[in-house]
C-alpha cells in the first residue's frame, strides 16, 4: 500500500511539473507587452559629461517630439521564442512621455539651465526607439537602441546647430523580463543624453559662437554625395551601419546605397548579414538593384 501511495505521489508531482513547464512555455511565446519604468535620477549622479559653462548660465527651452515611422507607435521591437518565431514587442507606456521625462531628469541632475520662455530652443525628434529580445538556451539577450535628431535654434528660428545623438545597450538576462528590458533602455537614453550635452559644437552654439543658417542647409553628405567608385557588399554594409548608428533613417540609407555600385551582386549570405545588421528591406532591395551597376 505504501508503494502504491509513493507511486501515486510521484505521478502527481510529475504531472504538476509537466503542467508548470507547459504553462511557462506558453507564457514565453506570442506577443509581449511591457511598461516603461521611469529613469532613476540616482543613476545619473556622477555621470555628467564635460559641460560648457554656458549650459548652466544660459537657459534653453527643451522640446521633445516623436518622429518615428510605423503604423503603431506602441510596437517598439520584437521578441523571439524557443521555436525561433518572432512576435511584436509592445509597450503600454507613452514613448514620447518617457523620453521627455528621461531627458528632463538628466538636465536637472546635471545642472543644465532650462526655461519655457528661453530665447534658445533645443528640439529633439525621436527617430528610433527599439527593443529586441532574443531567446537563448538559458535566458535571453536584450538589445536596445534610441536615436534622437536634435536642433538648436535662436529666438528668430535660425538654426545654430543640428546633429543626431543616440545610445545602444546589450545585456543578457532572464527570458521576458520587464526589469532587464528597462535596464537596456535606461542605459541607451543615458548614453544619448551624455553624447548630446557633451557635444562641443552644441556647447559653442549654446554659448553664442555659431552663425545661424536655414534649416536643412547642412544636409547629410549621404544624401548629397555624387556617384562613388564600386564597393564590395561588405564594405558598403560597414558604411551603412555607421550611418544607422547616427540615426539616419531608411530613406537616407537608401539614397546612400543608390549613390554607389557594387563590385559583386549580393549573395544569399550577404542578404542574411545585412538583415542581421538591422538593414531595412528597402535598403537591401536598393543594394540588389545596384549590384553590378
Amino acid at each position: 500500500m505504501t508503494t502504491i501511495r509513493k507511486l501515486g505521489t510521484a505521478l502527481l508531482l510529475s504531472t504538476l511539473v509537466a503542467a508548470g513547464t507547459t504553462a511557462a512555455q506558453a507564457k514565453a511565446t506570442g506577443p509581449w507587452e511591457i511598461a516603461l519604468r521611469p529613469l532613476p535620477q540616482a543613476s545619473l549622479q556622477g555621470q555628467s559629461p564635460a559641460l560648457g559653462a554656458a549650459m548652466s548660465a544660459r537657459a534653453v527651452k527643451l522640446v521633445i517630439e516623436d518622429g518615428r515611422a510605423g503604423p503603431d507607435p506602441a510596437v517598439i521591437g520584437q521578441t523571439q521564442d524557443h521555436t525561433d518565431q518572432f512576435f511584436p514587442l509592445r509597450t503600454s507606456s507613452n514613448v514620447l512621455a518617457w523620453t521627455t521625462d528621461s531627458v528632463q531628469k538628466a538636465v536637472a541632475v546635471w545642472g543644465i539651465k532650462t526655461a519655457n520662455d528661453a530665447p534658445l530652443v533645443l528640439t529633439g525628434r525621436i527617430t528610433q526607439f527599439t527593443l529586441n529580445e532574443s531567446t537563448k538556451a538559458v535566458g535571453a539577450m536584450y538589445a536596445a537602441e534610441i536615436q534622437i535628431s536634435f536642433t538648436l535654434k535662436n529666438a528668430k528660428g535660425g538654426v545654430l546647430w543640428e546633429s543626431n545623438h543616440g545610445g545602444d545597450s546589450h545585456r543578457f538576462g532572464k527570458s521576458r523580463s520587464e526589469e532587464n528590458a528597462n535596464e537596456v533602455l535606461v542605459e541607451s537614453i543615458k548614453q544619448a543624453c551624455s553624447e548630446l550635452f557633451g557635444d562641443s559644437a552644441l556647447q559653442e552654439a549654446w554659448d553664442g559662437k555659431a552663425t545661424p543658417h536655414a534649416a536643412g542647409a547642412s544636409a547629410p553628405a549621404a544624401s548629397m554625395a555624387p556617384a562613388a567608385p564600386p564597393m564590395t557588399p561588405s564594405a558598403l554594409l560597414t558604411e551603412l551601419v555607421k550611418l544607422k548608428k547616427q540615426g539616419f533613417d531608411t530613406d537616407l540609407l537608401t539614397d546612400y546605397v543608390n549613390k554607389h555600385s557594387l563590385t559583386t551582386a549580393l549573395s544569399a549570405d550577404d542578404m542574411v548579414k545585412w538583415k542581421q545588421a538591422g538593414m531595412p528591406p528597402e535598403v537591401i532591395k536598393a543594394a540588389l538593384a545596384r549590384s553590378g551597376a
